[in-house]
């Protein structure tokens, strides 16, 4: 079984908030499971009154919490990324200087991301830092799983 690195990286960047999203190594499938569904897996709470598919992630929930093997492992998330990082790295990869100490400016101080993300805007940079970001997140994948020994194909 082999994971697609685009795959994780997209996941990767969602794998955050009150939602994780696990690879299931047995199967090669994403689970997401909520903080709620493993609590109730946790306690032991009925399943019989769920919907179909309510029951089906609690079922998940179940055999994560149970799983002794170290059957699910959890993405990355937002946080391997460390996005202060690529915001800088980013504006010194432009080959417009002027562009490139703009966006560093812009990262200075609090309010740095919306800022950052406001400039980008009026330098029309938006696709580049699209572009710029998700390779980030796919180098991020491809170290997320040489660490966890999980085959990958690009």
């Amino acid at each position: 079984m082999k994971v697609n690195l685009q795959t994780i990286a997209e996941n990767a960047e969602l794998n955050d908030g009150d939602v994780n999203i696990y690879l299931d190594k047995e199967t090669g499938e994403l689970i997401t499971i909520t903080h709620d569904e493993i609590r109730d897996a946790e306690d032991e709470k009925p399943i019989d009154h769920l919907q179909d598919w309510e029951r089906k992630n609690r079922e998940w929930a179940d055999l994560f919490v149970w799983d002794e093997d170290g059957r699910f492992v959890e993405l990355p998330t937002p946080r391997d990324l460390d996005e202060y990082r690529v915001m800088e790295s980013f504006a010194h990869s432009l080959e417009d200087e002027e562009k490139g100490n703009k966006l560093l400016r812009a990262i200075r101080g609090r309010g740095a991301f919306r800022r950052f993300k406001d400039m980008v805007g009026d330098l029309g940079l938006e696709e580049d830092w699209y572009a710029y970001k998700e390779a980030q997140f796919l180098k991020v994948a491809k170290r997320w799983c040489e660490d966890e020994e999980i085959p990958y194909e690009s």
